[in-house]
């Protein structure tokens, strides 16, 4: 060996050519394959007789023809194209993309190297700590292998791994089998671009938020949120998404078939045996950690950059993803097989379609360290389906009509936040010269719709808890009374009348107190009070105040008897923030958002004192806002007036009022939808 290589006991260069020939020796056979199990990783030289001669075939032997013939005597290793996992893959998915290839074939490097890496290790498990080991220990190790060690060495990406063969079954544990790593390119790897971006974006979480402990974790979280951090907060809403995904799954398998299935699953999960009733349980909670503004805050800071780093020690892949997303992304070819895969078998998601592309092309833009929103609305428009998109948005969500399709079967809360979802991700997708067309029209056209239907399921019982005295019939007039009061001290624009006068508590009471006895006597419905109609009681005898004021307390009632985001009995003081955004939220929808309150105020503002006109202007910059944060009625409402209001700063890619990036949401308000009989189609 030392003549073939020098002298390995002095020499460094030497010593990593020693150790090169002995890996090759020890971990290979004659025909280059790697050898498993029995004494393949230990760290002797076998074949040996007791006369120390060496046998042909063995390690011995090989190590003697290296001595006789030099480098030429050890044959070729095998190439990732021919391990048999990788050629499997490519059999089943001829039309990958370069990128999705590229993952495969680091997943197949660990499917070969899988009896090495534990062996030389002396790992019991095949974890990621094994995977840094290999890797650090055999610095000869070739470029790709090395970048597939380091690449699944991460935790996000390692616990695409963990339990792949049978997700369905049981929970990650921190190890795979090499089973796992052939179900994951069997089953899971990406085959198309638009799965490449969200396997980066799943790695990117992974790494963020896989050393948080959530094992203490509990419904504490959702009824003391203020006791959590952002990070742990967030692990929880990576854990729920991950539930979504598997009761899905779960149903389209047949886990629920039977009464005992449901039983046994139940008791498990200590919920709903039914899946749908648990998975509108899990969508739920989804959708509080959503809409927490720590969680947002702490998605937006971190995601990107948790993306950018995915890539540091696989230069293989930074190079294939740069080619997917020149060939596949920028072309609008992966966008058109999204759509095909969404509107097969009789599916019309063209919504899900769009979401994939957008969301993916954003997390591959992140992961290759930039940010181009205008090269993705490009994109779609090179697609061969743009003009459905632009069909779907000009005729179905500018009129609302999508908006009355989703209220036939979801609650208004439900439908205006998925409707407003795809209004933004429509407008981040589509040519904004085309959707700059319509915005009057949009906003008009949704208030119109929500002032007909955002009190459909509101009762009286609701004010009650809320306003009665004790909870009763009787009216707590002092309570409504104080509050009034308290928003006409901190928001006075709120009750603004048209002249320049705000309206006084009195006058809102006395309307409120009015419509209270309606409902008392069973006469109408909160929603056949018609409050914002144009036949509206209110509108007829009362200014624009009143009208803000009365209405709002409804919002506000139904809200606090509700729990603010299902946080059960409320503080004095979270009462009074509720009421008022839901003043903030009613006056949005009395005006039709906040260019005509902004508008109306422009009119009077020579009837007003300057400071006191600079206050309500500085009040108005954070009216959407203020009122979003709340969860129900009035949260979603102006949550949505927040979106129609910034569709310009959304065209440019930007987030609009503190709302999560669609990347880092992963479309979480669309998720809201999310049915069980999904799994099943």
């Amino acid at each position: 060996l030392k003549e073939r290589v020098g002298d390995f006991e002095k020499d460094a260069n030497a010593a990593f050519r020693a150790v090169q020939v002995l890996d090759r020796v020890t971990m290979y056979n004659d025909k280059g394959d790697i050898q498993s199990g029995g004494g393949a990783f230990n760290s002797s030289v076998d074949g040996f007789t007791k006369g120390a001669e060496a046998r042909h075939g063995t390690e011995a032997g090989r190590l003697q023809d290296f001595g006789k013939l030099g480098f030429d005597a050890l044959p070729e290793l095998k190439k990732t194209e021919d391990i048999s996992s990788y050629k499997d893959f490519l059999k089943a998915n001829p039309d990958a993309d370069v990128a999705s290839k590229q993952i495969a074939r680091y997943a197949a490097i660990l499917d070969e190297n899988y009896d090495a890496i534990k062996g030389k290790t002396g790992s019991a498990d095949f974890n990621p700590e094994a995977l840094t080991a290999y890797n650090k220990q055999n610095p000869q190790l070739g470029k790709e292998v090395s970048e597939a060690l380091d690449f699944w060495s991460q935790p996000g990406a390692f616990a695409l791994l963990d339990n792949a063969k049978n997700p369905l079954e049981q929970g990650t544990d921190g190890k795979a089998s090499r089973g796992d790593v052939q179900a994951f390119m069997k089953n899971t790897a990406p085959k198309e671009a638009g799965a490449v971006g969200t396997l980066l974006e799943a790695v990117a979480e992974g790494n963020l938020l896989g050393k948080v402990n959530t094992d203490a974790l509990n419904q504490d979280v959702f009824e003391h949120p203020q006791n959590y951090t952002a990070e742990q907060k967030a692990a929880v809403l990576q854990e729920l998404k991950a539930a979504q995904t598997l009761i899905v799954q779960g149903s389209g398998a047949g886990m629920w078939k039977d009464d005992k299935s449901k039983v046994q699953i139940a008791n498990k999960v200590s919920s709903h045996p039914d899946p749908q009733k648990l998975l509108d349980d899990v969508n739920r909670h989804i959708s509080e950690l959503e809409k927490d503004a720590e969680v947002v805050k702490f998605y937006n800071e971190n995601a990107t950059s948790e993306l950018s780093k995915v890539l540091e020690g696989s230069a293989g892949l930074r190079e294939a993803l740069q080619s997917t997303y020149d060939n596949d992304i920028k072309t609008g070819n992966a966008l058109d097989k999204l759509w095909d895969a969404n509107t097969k078998d009789g599916k019309t998601d063209q919504q899900g379609a769009l979401a994939q592309f957008y969301s993916s092309a954003q997390s591959v833009q992140d992961a290759l360290g930039f940010s181009k929103p205008g090269e993705i609305q490009e994109a779609v428009q090179k697609s061969a389906h743009n003009k459905d998109f632009e069909a779907f948005y000009e005729k179905s969500l500018v009129p609302g009509e999508r908006l009355k399709e989703l209220l036939k079967t979801e609650s208004f809360e439900v439908a205006t936040s998925q409707f407003s979802m795809e209004v933004a991700m429509y407008n981040a997708a589509l040519n904004p010269e085309f959707t700059g067309k319509y915005d009057d029209k949009l906003t008009g056209n949704y208030t119109a719709i929500a002032q007909q239907n955002v009190f459909n399921e509101a009762s009286f019982n609701d004010l009650k808890k809320a306003f009665g005295k004790e909870g009763g019939e009787a009216l707590d007039e002092a309570k409504v009374k104080a509050l009034i009061d308290e928003i006409s001290k901190s928001n006075p624009e709120l009750l603004m009348n048209a002249d320049g006068k705000p309206a006084t508590s009195d006058q809102i009471l006395g309307v409120f107190r009015g419509n209270w006895d309606l409902l008392r006597q069973g006469t109408k419905s909160i929603s056949e009070l018609g409050l914002f109609s144009e036949n509206s009681s209110i509108k007829a005898a009362s200014g624009a105040g009143v009208l803000h004021g009365v209405s709002g307390l409804f919002m506000a009632g139904i809200t606090i008897a509700k729990g603010a985001n299902g946080a059960g009995a409320l503080t004095d003081r979270q009462i009074v923030d509720i009421t008022t955004g839901s003043v903030q939220s009613a006056t949005l929808l009395a005006e039709g958002g906040i260019k005509n309150v902004t508008t109306q105020f422009k009119d009077i503002k020579e009837m007003l004192e300057p400071d006191v006109y600079k206050d309500i202007t500085t009040n108005l910059s954070k009216l959407e806002n203020g009122a979003k944060g709340l969860g129900g009625l009035a949260g979603v409402a102006a949550g949505a007036y927040g979106i129609f209001d910034g569709v310009k700063s959304i065209r440019r890619g930007e987030l609009v009022g503190g709302g999560m990036s669609i990347t880092a949401g992963s479309l979480g308000v669309m998720a809201g939808l999310a049915s069980a009989a999904e799994g099943a189609a």
